[in-house]
C-alpha cells in the first residue's frame, strides 16, 4: 500500500478583511475549513479545471444581500447572549 504524500509546504496571502469575510462564507456554504476550500479552488484552478467551490461560492454570495439583515440580527441577539447581556 501506497503512503499519502504529507502536505509540507505552505502558501501565504493576504487580504482585506471583507475579502476573508467573504472567503470564510463560502467555506462555510461548502461546508469545508478554510484551508480546506482554499486549497480546493487554488489546486482546481491549477489544474484548468471549472472551479466547482468557486460557482457554489458565487452563487451563494448573490443571495447574501437578501438575507444579510436576517444575519446581523441573528448574530447581535446571539453576541448579547454570549456575553450575559438581555
Amino acid at each position: 500500500m501506497m503512503k499519502p504524500s504529507l502536505r509540507t509546504r505552505s502558501i501565504g496571502t493576504k487580504v482585506s478583511e471583507e475579502e476573508y469575510a467573504q472567503m470564510e462564507r463560502a467555506a462555510q456554504m461548502a461546508a469545508k475549513t478554510l484551508g480546506e476550500w482554499c486549497r480546493e479552488v487554488m489546486l482546481t484552478s491549477a489544474n484548468g479545471q471549472p472551479a466547482k467551490a468557486t460557482r457554489t461560492a458565487m452563487s451563494s454570495m448573490c443571495s447574501w444581500p437578501r438575507w444579510w439583515p436576517l444575519g446581523a440580527i441573528l448574530l447581535n441577539v446571539l453576541f448579547k447572549q454570549a456575553t450575559g447581556n438581555r
